[in-house]
Formats: structure tokens, sequence, C-alpha cells
């Protein structure tokens, strides 16, 4: 068998497991330690195979500025996809306002959404100065915490006086579309890809075990990722620098991953690239946190992890199912060894992804890794070590890191050029 066959059916292989390991075989807790590790090996599969991905190309145009716009709506296969299109969107709303009209926003189910809320609230009658004082009304005065890119995206919703969830739906809308767009229903993998991206959004839109579309604002941080995946299949290091900054100010899944890129691109002498990523990153860190907020408020939010330690400790004693019945390997922990939990998951978050790259550079002229591969790959492997060794496996949180699969999978597929590389 070449190359090529065996790095598409891992990639299938690995896709089709993780999916499956975030969604129904939740249904068998008695399996839930293998099931954590059977997903974590599952990431390293898909980010192993995506090291052969090639950077994504427009289809070229006899002439495009006459053909270009109408083919998305004459040929059969655009028509199919936006028919495609409607369908799932009439589908995600009609769920969504289900879950909308099953569970009002009330901070005593879940405390996200309303801080968020509040917090998008002052920001929209200018009260900027006071958006991360504490909330008299959730919890006798609780602290919000969440980073200016997470919650920014929902004062849209609260400037149109509606529920704030339909920035969730319509982030899962896009990034269906982009998913959508980038297969062909003739390849053959499309049954499995299509498979996955199904098990995914058929569980979170229908299965009260997720909770992602009521309780939580995951849906953005999908969204954030989805840009940088790409991002990354484009090469463009000023996009990939946005993208990974919107993603680090979300959630901090991402930060051992941003070392990686710089030291990746000094490796190839791209000073070019890596002025961009880093003066990107910096604009936008700028821009959102330091100009709005100051410095004290970004000192604030960056020690958060420190208190993650007694915070585990709480979800321990009150809700130990949060460990067992979930992914990750906390479970494996147990509530006697959070703080080494904790210290692994800081420490291998920066060391794995970087050694990572340097086993892989270390390989690339044999196997013929390409560049957009290291990147997004390194991107995968950094992101099932940080979610498998998370000190609170909540399972909302792991969907960010199975979209990413699906979308690099999906962009793997789309090359025309990585059989032509791996045959």
């Amino acid at each position: 068998m070449k190359l090529s066959a065996q790095i598409k059916n891992l990639l299938v292989f690995a896709l089709v497991t993780e999916s499956l390991c975030v969604t129904y075989l939740l249904y068998l807790p008695s399996f839930a330690r293998t099931i954590s590790v059977l997903y974590t090996f599952a990431g390293i599969a898909i980010g192993v195979g995506l090291l052969w991905l090639h950077p994504s190309k427009p289809i070229a145009s006899a002439h495009p500025k006459y053909h270009a716009i109408p083919s998305l709506f004459y040929q059969p296969i655009y028509r199919y996809r936006w028919l495609v299109m409607g369908i799932v969107l009439i589908a995600m709303c009609y769920f969504g306002i289900k879950w909308m009209e099953d569970s009002p926003l009330n901070y005593k189910d879940a405390d996200m959404l309303p801080i968020i809320q509040t917090m998008c609230h002052r920001a929209l009658i200018g009260n900027w100065s006071s958006i991360y004082d504490p909330i008299p009304e959730i919890w006798g005065g609780i602290t919000p915490i969440y980073l200016p890119a997470m919650w920014l995206p929902f004062c849209l919703p609260e400037w149109l006086h509606i529920d704030i969830r339909w920035l969730t739906i319509l982030s899962f809308f896009i990034v269906f579309c982009i998913f959508l767009w980038k297969v062909h229903p003739l390849q053959k993998q499309a049954f499995p890809l299509l498979l996955s991206c199904f098990l995914l959004f058929w569980w979170i839109f229908t299965n009260e075990k997720s909770g992602l579309i009521p309780y939580t604002e995951e849906g953005i941080v999908i969204l954030y990722y989805a840009f940088l995946v790409y991002a990354l299949a484009t090469r463009k290091a000023w996009l990939i620098g946005i993208a990974a900054s919107f993603c680090v100010l979300s959630r901090y899944a991402l930060i051992g991953w941003l070392p990686v890129m710089v030291v990746y691109f000094i490796y190839l002498r791209d000073w070019k690239r890596l002025i961009q990523f880093i003066i990107a990153g910096i604009a936008c860190f700028v821009l959102l946190v330091l100009i709005p907020f100051g410095w004290h408020v970004f000192r604030n939010l960056f020690m958060l992890p420190s208190e993650y330690i007694a915070f585990a400790a709480r979800v321990w004693h009150d809700a130990a199912h949060v460990f067992m019945e979930s992914l990750g390997w906390a479970k494996f922990f147990g509530p006697g060894r959070i703080a080494l939990l904790h210290y692994l998951l800081i420490s291998l978050s920066f060391i794995i992804p970087m050694a990572y790259l340097f086993i892989v550079l270390g390989q690339q002229k044999k196997y013929l890794f390409t560049q957009t591969g290291i990147m997004l790959s390194s991107l995968k492997i950094t992101l099932v070590v940080f979610y498998s060794l998370i000190d609170v496996p909540y399972l909302y949180l792991f969907y960010t890191s199975s979209f990413v699969s699906l979308l690099g999978v999906a962009y793997f597929f789309q090359s025309k050029q990585s059989s032509k590389t791996l045959g």
C-alpha cells in the first residue's frame, strides 16, 4: 500500500473515531477510561496525518470576472450545496429555538452566558471601566473572568435585543458552511467526512448531554479556530496572527503553539512572515485588551490559571461525574493529584508541541512534510495535549479540537496536490 493510501486511511479512521468518542460513545460510562485514551490517540493520529496537508488554492477560471460568481449558483454541485445550507440553517434555527425555550438564561443553571450578557450590557451603555467589576446579581457578586474575544461578539445580539445564543447558532452555521464547501460528494472519503460532520452537529444540536447550545459560549471559540484552520491553509502570516490572537484571547488552549510558530518561521528564515505574525498578534492584543481595559485587567486574567487547582478541587467534591463521565485524563489522576495534573498541563502544553516540531523537522526531507501540514499538525497536537490534561474536563470544551480535526481533514482531501506528493 502506498504512503498516500495509508495516510488517507489513517485520517479517515482517526476522524470517525474521535467524533464517536466525543459523541455517542459517551453513553458507555463503564468504558470512560478507554474512550478518553482512544480520543487522545485518535487526535494524535489526525495531527500526524495532517503533516502532508498542502496550502489551499483557489480554483482557476478562464474568465474569472465573468464565470466565477455565476458558477457558484449554476453548477449542479454548487446548487446542491446551497440547498443543503438552507436545510441545515432551518434545522439549526429549529433546534436552537427549542433549546432557548426549554432553557431560559439562568445563572443558577449555568452562569457563563448570564455573566457575558451582563458584560455586554455594560459595554453597550458605555460603562467600559466597570466591565470587569463584580456582578452583584450573580452569586452575590461574581467577578467576570472572560477574555475580550470571548464576550465582545455577544454584544451584537445583545444590541439587537435578541437571545445572545443566536450568535452561537450563527457561529456553527458558518463553520458548517466552511466544511461543506471543502468536501466534494464524489470523493472516496466523502462519506466518512460527512458522517463525522453529522455526528458532531446532530449531537450538539439535539443531545442534552453536550449542553453546548443552551449553556455555553463555545460556538464563538470554535468559529475562531475554524478561522485559524483557514488562515493556516492559506499560509498568510498576518491572517494566522490575527486568527491565533482571537483564539488565545478567548481560551488559553493555543498558547503553547505560539512559540512553535515563532521557532518554525525562524527555522525557515522567513523573516517577513515572522514579523507579520508577531505584529498582527501584538496589534490584536493592544486593540482588544490594553487600549480598552488596560494592563491591570490583563494581569488579572493572565493569573487565572493559578486558581484552577482550587476550582478543580471544588468540582471533584461537588460533581465528580464531570471527571468520570467526560473525556480527558483527569480521571486517572483523581482528586489527590490535582496539582500534579495542573503543572503537567502547563509544562507539557509548551514542551510537547516544541519537541514535536523538532522531531518533524528532523524527518521533513525524508517524508516530504509540507509547511502548511507542519503548522496545522502542530496546532492539532497542541490541542490534544491541552484538552487531554485540562484541569476540569467539561465536555463542551472538547468540541473545539474535534472541529479543528473535521476542517483540517476536509482541507487535506480538498488538496489536489496531496496525492502527487504522497504517491
